[in-house]
């Protein structure tokens, strides 16, 4: 895995996700016994049973072998493969998952005969902290099955093919096997037309919410964009946050490849001018700053 440094961007894109549906059990049922005419006791049924449901078939598990030969899934990756705005449809789950092992397999499809196309670890490149990630839809089961989860890496960068502009998050399917998944209440809402950021709760109350400063429309903030809190870090180097927490998302910029010749992510942090836009960021109270970095990596993020 890459260890480098690396500085916060901007980002922008849309994306999207896919909901399912669960399974069911059938239940088997037999024709009654006909009394024989021999005896005066009461008939006796045979009771009939009920099969124990069973997961819908999902990828085998991959090899380690074959783990350590696929991209890695992280900020500064370009996998192709990855899903974007133009393949699903954001459902918000209300779910963290967590990975179980060192390495989970990323995959651009739910069917059963599907093969892995990256991984996804469970530390945060270049920081080594804990990874999770947000779950947007699962598929083939409702504790089992596959899980549509944010990646931190992009699919096409901004330029690529001639397109000056390029999505800015991606999602793959997972086996749910493969995490340990949570429930969560809360999330992050930026409002790009309105220019807050809010903590927002699954009843639809808000605990904490401010304006916030954005990016321009030539280094805009994400707009129609589902994605996650990557990591909430101190970063010392980064002098003008001033040692406050940056919450740093799975969302890269829309129109730049790179910033600072790093990845062109967006991230939420604290700047001390109180004027001004930013380079896609989106520039927080100190205070704000420290109420989001309270909520568990991987929470939910939509830039609408």
């Amino acid at each position: 895995m890459r260890r480098r440094t690396w500085g916060i961007a901007l980002g922008a894109g849309a994306v999207v996700v896919l909901a399912a549906a669960g399974i069911g059990a059938a239940v088997l049922t037999h024709p009654a016994e006909e009394p024989r005419a021999v005896t005066t006791a009461t008939p006796q049924r045979t009771a009939s049973p009920t099969p124990t449901p069973t997961l819908a078939a999902v990828p085998a598990e991959p090899s380690q072998a074959e783990l350590a030969a696929l991209p890695l899934a992280f900020h500064d990756a370009v996998v192709p493969q990855l899903l974007d705005g133009s393949h699903v449809r954001p459902d918000h789950r209300w779910e963290i998952a967590t990975p179980r092992a060192p390495l989970v397999a990323l995959y651009a499809s739910s069917a059963a005969d599907a093969r892995p196309v990256a991984t996804l670890a469970s530390t945060v490149s270049t920081i080594d902290t804990p990874a999770a990630t947000a779950v947007w839809g699962r598929a083939d089961g409702q504790d089992g099955g596959m899980l549509l989860v944010s990646t931190p890496a992009r699919n096409r960068t901004p330029g690529d093919g001639g397109d000056p502009t390029a999505p800015s998050a991606t999602f793959a399917w997972a086996r749910a096997a493969d995490f340990t998944v949570t429930p969560t209440d809360r999330m992050i809402r930026v409002d790009v037309q309105a220019s807050t950021v809010s903590v927002v709760h699954r009843d639809g109350s808000v605990s904490a919410s401010e304006p916030g400063r954005l990016g321009t429309p030539e280094d805009p903030t994400p707009t129609a964009t589902a994605t996650y809190v990557e990591a909430a870090y101190v970063d010392a180097r980064v002098t003008y946050t001033q040692g406050n927490p940056i919450i740093l998302t799975g969302a890269h910029s829309s129109r730049i490849p790179q910033y600072g010749g790093n990845a062109a992510l967006t991230a939420l942090h604290y700047y001390p001018d109180p004027t001004g836009s930013s380079h896609g960021c989106v520039r927080i109270s100190a205070a704000m700053t420290k109420t989001l970095a309270e909520l568990p990596v991987g929470t939910a993020i939509w830039f609408s």
